[in-house]
């Protein structure tokens, strides 16, 4: 009986061991982190909804080191622009719009470094994005979101650095 109470006892000490000994050798961001960040649908919606149409309003939702987020309701088209610096992704909420993107923006104005507005996009494609779809823009490519008269969209943007 002894014998077993030790062995138990002993297990369990090289079991701790074993778990202290390969906890310190993982990376300093493995241990200790925050917790994932949710922001439940209800939210999302209350938020939407919060933002008042005529226009294009947003919410920022959060930022990380390398990312930002925030919720987008727009009832008019937005201006055609270029991030040198970030890709956009969206997540569409609800509504419809139309996605202008891609080709050669000629004629734009550097309104801050790495940030280009204005202008034409010449060879630029359209589509049709809605609710459910998920948008991915790279960095450096020009966009434009168009919505027809009364027409609205409620979308998140994901805004992530471009790697060098």
């Amino acid at each position: 009986m002894f014998h077993l109470r030790w062995h138990a006892i002993s297990s369990c000490a090289i079991c701790l061991l074993a778990a202290f000994s390969l906890a310190r050798g993982l990376p300093a961001q493995t241990r200790g982190m925050a917790p994932a960040e949710i922001i439940s649908a209800r939210r999302l919606n209350e938020l939407g909804d919060s933002l008042t149409p005529l226009g294009s309003k947003s919410a920022q939702l959060g930022r990380g080191a390398n990312f930002s987020y925030a919720i987008w309701r727009r009832d008019t088209s937005g201006g055609l622009e270029r991030h040198e610096r970030f890709a956009d992704i969206l997540v569409v909420q609800s509504g419809s719009a139309t996605i202008l993107s891609g080709g050669h923006q000629d004629g734009a104005t550097e309104s801050s470094p790495g940030e280009w507005r204005g202008g034409t996009a010449r060879g630029a494609t359209r589509q049709t994005i809605r609710a459910g779809d998920v948008v991915t823009t790279p960095a450096g490519t020009p966009h434009q979101m168009l919505l027809a008269p009364g027409e609205r969209i409620t979308y998140i943007t994901i805004k992530v650095a471009a790697t060098p």
